[in-house]
């Protein structure tokens, strides 16, 4: 079974910090992200996460392959938006697969 190590870029950190740091209201959502990374990190097709490839994705070259993936749904959906890699070298040369989370956030 593939492991993934998740990485965050900025955007996704700061959501992340912010969503730690007790900003308010945000309990049940950490607790929503947190699920949704965990799923993400075993199997990124996970049932739940209904993830599909993003369109057009801000700041990405048109085919390159940037993931959507569910936190929430409803009137006040959230979304990760990620890609594979880049992987990193583990010891002795092995390799870890990543995950890198662009952005977490409302649905867009």
């Amino acid at each position: 079974m593939t492991v993934f190590r998740i990485r965050f870029m900025s955007a996704a950190d700061s959501t992340m910090d912010d969503l730690e740091n007790g900003v308010p209201g945000t309990a049940k959502r950490l607790k929503q992200v947190r699920k949704a990374l965990a799923f993400l990190s075993v199997d990124p097709r996970h049932p739940s996460l209904s993830s599909h490839e993003y369109e057009s994705y801000p700041g990405y070259a048109r085919g390159t392959k940037v993931w959507d993936s569910y936190v929430s749904t409803g009137a006040d959906a959230w979304r990760i938006y990620w890609v594979y890699g880049p992987n990193e070298k583990g010891d002795e040369g092995t390799e870890i697969p990543v995950i890198t989370i662009l952005e977490i956030g409302p649905h867009r």
